[in-house]
């Protein structure tokens, strides 16, 4: 009987590598098509909602049952989460179902809002990182209630500084580092250019600064002379959190290649847009303005480079980005259709292959980076595949 299980449980394992793999795929073949962006969405709900055994599973599940011990080390709208579907008597694999259907519905419908192409953009979002948010379900959480405001801040209409501010803040009370999402206002009130130099000088500073800091951090926690060493260990947790100048150094050149990838996809766009003058034409000024608005989100979070001796966890704000990045990438797709520039040939522009690489590589490179080149592909991605309970058939 064992062995049936075991033989059962492997089966729906490699089942999901498979469907995964096909999905994608057909994700990117058949971009446009609603059918297809639904069936992803539905496959992405089964894998979120019904993970189990990922490196962050137990820490939330633990402060779902025991909520009220925690009470004092989690924000307070989220402990009030837990305090509600508690005592509506649900397991946290219903409130995991519900929450998880909460926040892809809220990426879903931001990106079918602002592109044609939500299949392609749900593709290269479960390449990454999917596996990520799935693991970390409290900060997704707080993220999908950031992408409600994305709403309003790339509508641009009456109050939506008030009404995005309002989605942060509630944000905040489930996750505090979603705060530092009041940075992608920026780009709304500076121009590229200037945000560019500003932020750039920002993080400079702020990156020699704090590794200085970090550096002469990690000489006192070696000292023995009155156990000031591990006093200021015990203060800072550093033996906990491991914020030593190393990790640190690690975290910024993970995070500085990831927007590097990312900058170079928006430069071919940018060269794209510039030889065929499309700032010329009205009926895709709305693509342009979304593509100007994403670069300049990614600019703004430049100095989070530098902040990251205090906090390690502000990488997950470019995480956060993906989707948007993802969703820039495709208006390309978007402005050739409206241009009429689609050919009835079945050869490819060297622009349109350029892109479609650039954007997969980018993906690729944030789940090697974060995923795949640590631990983290047994309790991150491995985890996401094989430890599904609907596909465990034990």
């Amino acid at each position: 009987m064992d062995l049936r299980r075991h033989m059962l449980a492997a089966r729906g394992e490699k089942m999901l590598y498979i469907l995964a793999i096909a999905i994608f795929f057909i994700g990117i073949v058949l971009s446009k098509e609603k059918f297809q962006s639904n069936i992803m969405l539905i496959f992405l709900w089964i894998l979120f909602a019904f993970s189990n055994g990922n490196a962050d599973y137990n820490i939330h599940l633990r402060k779902y049952t025991q909520y009220q011990a925690f009470n004092s080390q989690t924000e307070w709208l989220y402990n009030q989460l837990m305090i509600l579907f508690n005592r509506l008597g649900l397991s946290y694999r219903g409130f995991l179902i519900i929450a998880s259907a909460f926040i892809l519905l809220a990426f879903f419908f931001f990106a079918r809002k602002h592109t044609k192409n939500t299949a392609w953009v749900l593709a290269m979002y479960m390449l990454y990182p999917f596996c990520m948010d799935v693991t970390t379900v409290r900060y997704t959480l707080a993220i999908s209630v950031v992408y409600i405001g994305l709403v309003f801040l790339f509508e641009g209409k009456k109050w939506w500084l008030l009404k995005y501010c309002c989605c942060i803040l509630i944000a905040s009370m489930i996750h505090l580092s979603s705060i530092f999402c009041l940075l992608f206002i920026l780009p709304k009130f500076i121009n590229l250019k200037k945000l560019a130099k500003m932020m750039v000088l920002l993080s400079l500073g702020l990156t020699v600064f704090t590794s200085l800091l970090t550096a002469f951090i990690d000489k006192l926690v070696n000292i023995s002379f009155l156990n000031i060493g591990t006093k200021l260990n015990i203060v800072l947790n550093a033996s906990d959190l491991k914020y030593n100048f190393r990790s640190v150094m690690n975290y910024r050149v993970k995070m500085f290649l990831i927007l590097g990838c990312s900058l170079i996809v928006y430069y071919i766009l940018y060269i794209w847009m510039k030889r065929n003058r499309v700032e010329e034409q009205e009926k895709i000024k709305s693509n342009v303005r979304f593509i100007e608005l994403a670069l300049g989100m990614n600019l703004s979070i430049i100095p989070l480079i530098g902040l990251l001796s205090f906090s390690a966890d502000l990488f997950r704000i470019q995480l956060s980005l993906s989707m948007v990045n993802y969703i820039a990438f495709a208006q390309y797709f978007d402005m050739r259709e409206k241009m009429q520039m689609q050919r009835e040939t079945t050869r490819v522009s060297k622009t349109t292959l350029m892109l479609v690489i650039g954007t997969i590589f980018v993906a690729v490179s944030g789940l090697y980076l974060w995923v795949l080149s640590s631990s983290n592909i047994t309790s991150v991605f491995r985890a996401l595949f094989e430890n599904n309970t609907l596909f465990s058939w034990q």
